[in-house]
């Protein structure tokens, strides 16, 4: 059995389960796969499977078969990769997960893995929606109850969302995966052991993360299968109630993936002794929820542990220099590239596209490393030829971040981040659709964190007027980035919050 899911298209968010071979893709309602897409032929291509081999064909189409980008008339298709189909994109699952259960977790004191699968409950299907949008949230977590006003909801939000804000300033990957633990048993008293593990679909390996108990038992037990099971269907998964030899405890077991953007960034292992975690509980949705939440930020610290090593050190022993130097940026870089990285979510930015992102609005401001002391730290207004001088900040970053290793790629934001839509911007004086995508996102971050943190000369702005402010701007920035962005502030993905800020030096008497 394997599933097809539409990603994109007027189906997007639909789930097929495959059954029968071949299975055939197109328009025509007799297809396995049928596609709501003019841009589709009657039958459009198929797929074969041949033992544990899988085959795509094309049927020779009127627009072309594409695997994973590539046009195709005969290939081999593995679990994950994508199809498109006239304006369809469909990402294909097989059972055969293939996941190596690594060595950290097999040796892991704690850890009872056994080969079993005993699905009782079923799969947990993942909502794939926004989940900044509020009438979802609360048709979903109210569904089912007796709710006779919109309170309950509303407190349920509330609560999730104030603990979300505790976990954001986590200071790394681990330390973040901890706190989602933590905040997973506040709110489900029911919930005795949890355990997070980081699935790298590279290596096709899963790493444990990070870990919780309550109460004497400390032992988990899971199996080997759901791993796979959860990380090939992308969805969550109920186990039978197991009791491990010596024990007497009754397990009840839930896996939950970690999904952001389609794909799967960890899975979560929850048990409850003698009490079932059932899916219709409003306990389990409220968690799952929380658990979309979080993504975006245990993506965000994924995306920084892939740069490459030496390159991130030279990055921030550079953002430290300037941050010596101007008290201003301290926290800076790291909340603009907080910031664009939600702006590049709202945007469905890829996975490598993300990551160049980052490590461009991570160095944005790295060439006011060149410019004199005086002029960073003044608390005035610049005169012309300060200004003049502090303009050449972007082109010096340019040219320091020029050697690092794929500089190509990303570093557009760092040269062009104020350029502006109208053309005012400098240091080329670049408009529209000239200035190149990174600087126009980067810019948006930039400007709304100056804004919401504030120059001792104009003083802090609220984030409400920030983001009013800049929707009002049309003619400085790229309205769809500016769109984007207000859709991750009004969805709360944006936060002041950074592992920097609770060690920013206090403020003098002269400056409070």
């Amino acid at each position: 059995m394997a599933i097809a899911i539409l990603t994109r298209g007027k189906q997007a968010g639909r789930r097929l389960t495959i059954v029968h071979w071949p299975a055939t893709i197109g328009r025509d309602t007799s297809s396995i796969i049928p596609v709501d897409d003019d841009k589709a032929s009657r039958f459009h291509a198929r797929i074969k499977k041949r033992d544990k081999l899988y085959i795509i064909e094309d049927l020779q189409s009127k627009n072309g078969t594409y695997l994973n980008g590539d046009r195709v008339s005969n290939a081999v298709i593995n679990s994950g990769d994508k199809v498109l189909v006239g304006d369809t994109e469909i990402v294909f699952l097989t059972p055969e997960a293939q996941v190596d259960i690594s060595t950290e977790i097999a040796d892991l004191e704690h850890f009872v893995m056994s080969g079993e699968l005993d699905e009782v409950g079923g799969p947990i299907d993942i909502p794939s929606a926004s989940s900044g949008d509020q009438a979802l949230i609360a048709n979903r977590l109210g569904h089912g109850l007796d709710i006779t006003s919109d309170k309950l909801t509303a407190n349920v939000l509330s609560r999730i969302f104030e603990i979300e804000s505790n976990i954001l300033s986590s200071d790394n990957l681990k330390e973040l995966c901890a706190n989602t633990l933590k905040g997973l048993h506040t709110l489900s008293a029911e919930i005795s052991r949890s355990a997070i593990f980081l699935w790298s679909s590279s290596s096709r390996r899963l790493l444990p993360l990070a870990a919780r108990h309550t109460g004497p038992v400390t032992r988990f037990f899971s199996s080997r299968r759901a791993f796979e099971s959860v990380i090939s269907r992308k969805q969550g998964l109920t186990l039978s109630p197991g009791t491990p030899a010596g024990t007497e405890v009754s397990r009840h077991r839930v896996l939950l993936p970690i999904i952001h953007l389609g794909e799967v960034l960890c899975v979560v292992h929850l048990e409850a002794d003698n009490v079932a975690i059932r899916q219709e509980h409003l306990e389990l949705e409220q968690m799952r929820f929380f658990l979309e939440r979080c993504a975006p930020s245990i993506d965000a610290f994924v995306l920084r542990q892939d740069l490459e090593n030496y390159s991130v050190g030279m990055i921030e022993a550079m953002i430290a220099t300037l941050e010596a130097k101007d008290t201003y940026t301290h926290g800076h870089s790291e909340r603009v590239s907080r910031y664009s990285l939600a702006i590049g979510d709202e945007m469905n930015l890829d996975r490598n596209v993300r990551r160049l992102l980052l490590m461009s609005s991570l160095c944005h401001d790295i060439g006011k490393i060149g410019v004199p002391d005086a002029i960073l730290r003044k608390a005035a207004l610049l005169n012309p030829d300060e200004y003049e001088e502090i303009k050449q900040h972007p082109v010096i970053g340019a040219n320091i971040v020029a050697h690092l290793p794929n500089a190509k790629r990303f570093i557009s934001g760092v040269k062009h981040h104020h350029e502006k839509w109208d053309g005012s911007g400098y240091p080329d004086g670049l408009a529209g659709e000239d200035i190149p995508f990174f600087g126009r996102i980067v810019a948006v971050a930039d400007v709304f964190d100056a804004m919401v943190s504030g120059r001792s000369y104009s003083g802090f702005i609220d984030e409400g007027a920030a983001v009013q402010q800049l929707s009002e701007e049309k003619g400085l920035f790229d309205p769809d980035v500016v769109g984007a962005f207000v859709r991750a502030w009004q969805g709360g993905r944006l936060t002041q919050k950074t592992s920097t800020q609770k060690n920013s030096p206090k403020k003098s008497d002269d400056e409070t």
